[in-house]
């Protein structure tokens, strides 16, 4: 995806395009972070669901979304920034993503004009997205299953050892693309205790 492309997509989410992040910076790769809502953490995640046919069901998801965010760390209510997973544009191998750095923008809609438009989701009412924090503290999971959308927020990954050990699977999964393995392993080096 040209850059150009994602920041219109992006703005038409009400979400402000600030750049890549630097794609060998030592941050969970989103492969790995769409593991959140699958870990055992130990008291460090949050959960919400919301029944996929509630009338309401946008505007619950929206606000279960940034209620927990804007509490936990995914941004600043001063300075709303953070990073989502996107088409990596620098890939060598197609199903490559990575993470653009953006600002949340007044009128934002995760689950409606977002996900319709490809950015947080597959269609209206149909969101999917996965998001760290700028610091790397935080990973928001977004996942909607057959009868219920759940968000997932996950604290301190890194301190994690099941998300660690999945990390360590990734490495050795041959059929996950290299470069995916190698921001797997940077992440892990770059956050192993002591």
């Amino acid at each position: 995806m040209q850059e150009a492309k994602l920041s219109t997509r992006l703005a038409s989410a009400r979400l402000k395009y600030l750049g890549m992040a630097d794609r060998f910076a030592a941050l969970v790769p989103p492969r790995l972070a769409s593991f959140a809502n699958s870990i055992a953490a130990d008291g460090k995640e949050w959960a919400a669901s919301i029944e996929n046919e509630a009338p309401d069901f946008r505007e619950r998801v929206n606000h279960e979304w940034y209620m927990p965010c804007a509490h936990q760390g995914l941004f600043a209510a001063r300075d709303p920034q953070f990073l989502i997973a996107v088409s990596n544009t620098e890939a060598k191998r197609p199903n490559t993503s990575w993470w653009a750095r953006v600002a949340l923008q007044t009128e934002w809609d995760l689950a409606g004009t977002g996900a319709e438009l490809g950015v947080t989701g597959c269609g209206w009412r149909h969101p999917e997205f996965v998001m760290l924090s700028t610091d790397g503290n935080l990973i928001v999971q977004g996942t909607q299953g057959q009868a219920w959308t759940d968000i997932v927020c996950l604290r301190e990954a890194h301190r994690s050892p099941p998300f660690r050990e999945m990390g360590v699977k990734l490495t050795k999964d041959k059929s996950i693309p290299e470069e995916t393995r190698d921001a797997v392993d940077r992440w892990l080096k770059a956050t192993a205790p002591g």
